[in-house]
């Protein structure tokens, strides 16, 4: 017997037996009498003892024996020839009764009387047994399914266990699982431009190795390997690849971006697109999808679609390529012009909290729609703007006329209304959730990488990463329309403070088409003059600024700061200090946080090294790679600031060193 269970039931008698004994010899050297009964006493109290503790045993024993009828079985049988291994343990999990099934898988030197039941239950401790109608536990190398039932002895409580062995069913079902096809598709970035810059020989040596180490990739992985197109492969792998693929964090996206052809980097990266489903249709369905999603995002990465719906990005470190032919420009702009000539009126929103990019995008696009002769109103909440100088620019024309309120657009929209949104794709960033519900035709104009609540029923979706700005892509649009004479002075110097807002002044993703907007708009009348005082702001507000500035602190070569103020250009001010952060020197990020209602809002910056969005789509929020933010509700601000250092510190612990 151990020791615990002699210390449980025999300490006390062999305590009481051994004083009794110890005082009837002393008692003996004065009255042998007295000493004689006293042990009489003593040897009649033990016997009565035993007899009481074999009793209340085999009492207990009956009943663990009576248990066995619980299980539908129809013929009662003794705990020893139970079919399944069974333990009894007290109300603290202590083990007290046990068949010999059970001490066969428990055979590893261990005294079963000393242990608990969590220690043959991969650690579930007692109280989340009994919550479950049963659990999958796994002890040494076997799996089991555990079952358990309650019994009352007398006011004590036991329980009893039975572990149904279901090693093999399990097996077959992890196999099952691990067996399941999915389908990806990879699609080559950049090819055209990448071309261009090598002759012929050179450029197919260059894609035969690429080629080759896609090939040899999948080969690693056991996957099914097959090329479509010029730039296109598609793949068909089982679920164990793809954990494997997913645990590499795809390998394969930081070769090909390392990939280098004389010693210089070519520009190669990957989109991938992986799709799960019931059947390989399905599959092949959801991975054209999440392949578009990677697409849209800016390229070199890939997005899983999961069973959910939900998708799962990795890379994405790189700056999206910027399209130098303007094809898709020019269709966009004559299939958007037919659906206004075809609309009663038009309506033109942007996202929540607009600011001189949205805004502008949308007195560029109005000025289009007033030339076809269509009625045409900006619904925004002015008291909310970030771009309050063009607002009271446009008043000053005498054009406030043109915007309207959340409650009067929903009054006047009909099912001929076009609704056209720029600068978001986003259905939870938009001005208004309900004006987007009720219209019947919809146009999206933006340039933020693709986030996965995007607007789905769109008539047209003209989504273009590659651009700086929504201004930069409205203006491409307007040299491709026949309504060039109503465009003014003030449209031209919206648009290009649009422009200049999301390039920080020509720095930051400016490519060859910003600038040929740029020159477009000044063409057209554009005053850099009174651009620049768009960007103005009052003396109160610069020292705020530079407050923020001043309390930030770095983490991670990131600047974080947290704002203790309040102020009615809080959002400006902010924005405009998560700029101004990134002028000091070994700073690849800033963050600004602040309360506004109740609810916790991040400004994010960076020059490029780091992927502000994604960073912001781990909090909830999103943007671009260089500009993004994130809003969290329902904490405080210190909170928050601890929940944007476990989102950087999970961003930096997932990249991976360039190879090459």
């Amino acid at each position: 017997m151990s020791f615990k269970r002699f210390r449980t039931f025999l300490f006390v008698p062999v305590c009481f037996i051994l004083s009794s004994v110890l005082f009837a010899l002393v008692t003996s050297r004065y009255d042998r009498r007295l000493a004689v009964i006293e042990l009489c006493g003593t040897i009649a109290m033990s016997v009565i003892y035993l007899v009481w503790t074999y009793l209340s045993r085999r009492d207990f024993v009956k009943l663990v024996l009576g248990v066995a009828t619980k299980v539908d079985f129809t013929k009662k049988r003794s705990l020893k020839s139970f079919p399944m291994p069974v333990v009894v343990t007290n109300s603290s999990g202590d083990v007290e009764l046990f068949n010999p099934l059970f001490s066969a898988i428990a055979e590893n030197g261990r005294e079963l009387e000393s242990s608990n039941i969590s220690d043959f239950t991969s650690g579930v401790v007692l109280e989340e047994l009994l919550s479950c109608q049963g659990i999958n536990v796994r002890y040494d190398d076997r799996y089991f399914s555990v079952y358990s039932g309650e019994t009352k002895l007398k006011d004590n409580t036991y329980y009893i266990f039975y572990f149904i062995d279901d090693t093999e069913l399990k097996a077959v079902s992890a196999e099952y699982r691990l067996s399941r096809p999915s389908v990806i598709l990879i699609s080559i970035d950049g090819t055209d431009e990448i071309q261009s810059n090598y002759n012929g020989n050179d450029y197919a040596e260059i894609r035969l190795k690429i080629d080759k180490m896609i090939n040899e990739w999948s080969t690693s992985l056991n996957c099914i390997c097959h090329k479509t197109g010029s730039d296109r492969y598609i793949m068909v792998v089982e679920e164990r690849s793809l954990l494997s693929m997913i645990s590499s964090r795809f390998k394969i996206l930081d070769d090909v971006r390392g990939f280098k052809f004389n010693d210089k980097p070519v520009g190669f990266t990957l989109s991938i697109g992986v799709g799960h489903g019931d059947n390989l249709p399905e599959c092949e369905k959801n991975a054209r999808q999440a392949l578009d999603m990677a697409q849209s995002r800016g390229g070199d990465q890939a997005a899983v679609k999961k069973s959910d719906a939900s998708y799962e990005f990795f890379g994405g470190i790189s700056k999206g390529v910027e399209k130098k032919t303007k094809v898709k420009t020019r269709i966009m702009a004559s299939a958007i012009s037919e659906l206004i000539r075809a609309s009663s009126d038009v309506m033109i929103m942007g996202h929540r909290f607009p600011d001189l990019d949205a805004l502008g995008a949308a007195v560029g696009i109005s000025s289009a729609v007033s030339a076809m002769g269509k009625p045409v109103s900006i619904v925004t909440d002015i008291s909310k703007s970030l771009a309050r100088p063009l607002i009271d620019r446009v008043i000053a024309e005498g054009k406030q006329s043109i915007f309207t309120d959340k409650a009067s657009a929903l009054a006047r929209i009909t099912k001929k209304t076009l609704l056209i949104i720029v600068d978001t794709h986003t259905v939870d960033f938009v001005e208004s959730t309900e004006l987007l519900n009720k219209a019947s035709s919809v146009i999206v104009i933006d340039h933020h990488r693709k986030s996965v609540n995007y607007i789905s029923n769109a008539v047209i979706f003209f989504h273009d990463p590659g651009a700086s700005s929504a201004s930069e892509m409205v203006t491409e649009l307007i040299q491709y329309t026949d309504t060039k004479q109503a465009f003014g002075k003030l449209e031209a110097d919206a648009l290009l403070s649009g422009i200049m807002l999301d390039t920080r002044g020509f720095v930051l993703r400016a490519g060859v088409r910003s600038f040929e907007a740029a020159a477009y708009l000044k063409s057209c009348g554009a005053d850099t003059v009174k651009v620049k005082k768009m960007f103005s702001s009052s003396f109160e507000s610069y020292m705020l600024r530079n407050e923020i500035v001043l309390k930030s602190e770095m983490f991670r070569n990131c600047a974080v700061s947290k704002v203790g103020f309040d102020s009615p250009d809080i959002r400006v001010i902010c924005a405009q200090a998560a700029d101004e952060l990134l002028n000091i020197s070994d700073v690849d990020a800033s963050f600004v946080l602040f309360e506004s209602n109740g609810t916790v809002n991040i400004s994010a910056r960076s020059l490029g090294n780091m992927n502000v969005q994604v960073i912001m789509e781990g909090l909830g929020g999103g943007g671009h790679q260089t500009m993004a933010a994130a809003q969290l509700n329902g904490v405080g601000i210190d909170a928050a600031v601890e929940r944007l250092h476990d989102a950087i510190e999970d961003y930096c612990s997932k990249l991976t060193p360039v190879n090459g």
